[in-house]
């Protein structure tokens, strides 16, 4: 549930947080991880990667990652990002490994959050801020949700659905 409290924009590079709590200042993030919870077959704890066809992503696609894992469940891959990702990150990582793209401290919370992902088969809200060249700091959040593949209530894939803030320059 979106709480509707605003982003802080007065804070230049904060690493991502977590937020167990799913405090979104966005509504797409919120609707997604509601979106999410619908696709949970009865008796499980997490939905498999299969009940997520792109037309009924419609609503969130260019704003959506899909990443997967390698077998020690340590290093990440981005199999999917969104074109709406991609622009604001002014650049396209599809098929890269996180630590091929991010700065150690971007790369550890991410690692972070998708371990408590894997720990708690639930969804998880990150927040903080991008720097991006020449447009400043974006105040970002996400919902990261786990989905099964082959394995029911297994943690193999995640979805990322991402919301911006504005871009602040000073």
């Amino acid at each position: 549930m979106s709480s509707g409290a605003e982003p802080d924009r007065t804070r230049k590079n904060a690493p991502f947080q977590p937020d167990p709590d799913l405090q979104f200042w966005d509504g797409r993030p919120a609707a997604f991880v509601d979106f999410w919870r619908s696709r949970i077959p009865a008796g499980l704890h997490i939905p498999p990667r299969r009940l997520f066809q792109p037309e009924d992503l419609r609503d969130f696609l260019s704003y959506l990652l899909v990443i997967d894992m390698d077998e020690t469940r340590q290093r990440y891959r981005n199999r999917l990002v969104g074109t709406e990702v991609s622009a604001r990150a002014g650049r396209d990582v599809t098929g890269k490994w996180l630590d091929e793209v991010y700065s150690p401290g971007t790369l550890y919370g991410h690692h972070r959050a998708h371990q408590w992902v894997i720990e708690n088969l639930r969804p998880l809200r990150v927040h903080g801020t991008m720097d991006f060249v020449d447009r400043g700091y974006i105040p970002v959040e996400a919902a990261v949700v786990p989905l099964s593949i082959d394995r029911p209530d297994y943690v193999e894939q995640f979805m990322v659905c991402v919301a911006y803030g504005e871009t602040r320059t000073d």
